[in-house]
């Protein structure tokens, strides 16, 4: 198992708790997230500013 960092950006969501699916389902394509955080939002744009931490399991041939 690895850990890889993850820089990513994400609409911003009308809800918390529809922000927070948006953030987790966005990062499901990297691996599954040890933890997340938002570092920015950009209000002109819309969008949130994501940094996460996520393990990709690696198999051994």
């Amino acid at each position: 198992m690895l850990t890889q960092f993850v820089s990513l950006s994400v609409p911003l969501q009308p809800t918390p708790a529809a922000m927070e699916r948006a953030i987790a389902q966005s990062l499901q394509a990297y691996g599954e997230p040890l933890r997340w955080a938002i570092t920015a939002v950009d209000v002109e744009s819309q969008t949130a500013a994501i940094e996460a931490v996520v393990t990709v399991t690696t198999r051994i041939a």
